[in-house]
């Protein structure tokens, strides 16, 4: 008879210990004073503020500890000192309120820093041999914003957060409100290597170009595999360009009628229209 051995630790408990353990694991691979420089303050006025640093750390690991909102983000650091402490901010004063969050993700967006620091963290991984795989895989994923719905034309006109719909891997059609993001992944690291932010009604084909395009110069990639939805003329032309080849399953949507004696997959058929089928060779 076996007995399981209980845990020392609850499931919580373990999850409090991950996340002590993995924090300055996270900040310790980014170097972000270039950045925090670039978000401080040029005015010679007012108290001296909460350091920009400490807000960028706390800003970029909100998404690992699953922090959604500015509101949410203010109550972590107000309520727990350990992450605060190790966010690099102050305990002898109060937690940046959710105004200053959002006043500095603002500029951090307006800047565009957490492009600027994407970017040096793909080039590193290249240095480092992290990348350095020939196949790369497109895709698009949805981002749920908290904003004022608005018409669709309007947000289109503004380029703010919108409607879209896709179809998951079930073939369920899925529709939010919010922005798009498209990735170009190295599949041997599983890290990304390209991406684009864009209202959710874009469509994938018009992105994946530009994707293909940046993949290319990060690394010597050979094949681009997408789904059906990629499945347009001008995505097969962008990875011939950058000589490599776009694996696509084909759209039916899109496919034309077939010449007389094939089928839609190019397979001839008999005079009776049955499509031939493969049976061996011979041994020459």
């Amino acid at each position: 008879m076996y007995i399981l051995q209980e845990s020392l630790f609850s499931f919580e408990e373990l999850l409090k210990i991950e996340s002590k353990d993995r924090l300055p694991i996270f900040f310790s691979a980014l170097d972000l004073s270039p950045y925090a420089k670039e978000l401080r303050s040029r005015s010679p006025r007012g108290a001296n503020g909460h350091s920009r640093e400490g807000i960028l750390r706390a800003l970029l690991v909100a998404p690992l500890e699953h922090i959604r909102t500015f509101t949410g983000l203010h109550h972590r650091l107000d309520t727990d000192l350990r992450f605060r402490y190790q966010c690099g901010l102050s305990l002898n004063r109060k937690a940046p309120s959710v105004a200053t969050l959002s006043r500095v993700f603002a500029e951090l967006t307006k800047k565009e820093l957490a492009k600027q620091l994407f970017e040096e963290l793909v080039n590193r991984c290249q240095q480092e041999g992290i990348l350095g795989g020939n196949h790369a895989a497109i895709d698009s994923a949805a981002i749920h914003a908290y904003e004022k719905k608005q018409p669709k034309r309007k947000s289109e006109q503004t380029g703010d957060a919108n409607w879209g719909a896709k179809f998951d891997s079930f073939g369920n059609k899925m529709t939010w409100f919010g922005y798009k993001l498209h990735l170009a992944v190295d599949t041997q690291s599983e890290l990304p290597i390209a991406l684009e932010v864009t209202p959710a009604h874009v469509n994938d084909g018009e992105m994946a170009p530009g994707l293909i395009e940046k993949a290319a110069s990060q690394s010597k990639i050979r094949y681009f595999m997408l789904d059906a939805g990629y499945d347009q003329m001008k995505v097969y032309e962008a990875a011939r360009n950058v000589k490599a080849q776009a694996i696509i399953p084909l759209n039916p949507r899109g496919e034309k009628e077939p010449p007389a004696g094939m089928t839609t997959n190019g397979t001839p058929c008999c005079s009776m229209g049955f499509a031939m089928t493969y049976w061996g060779a011979d041994g020459d």
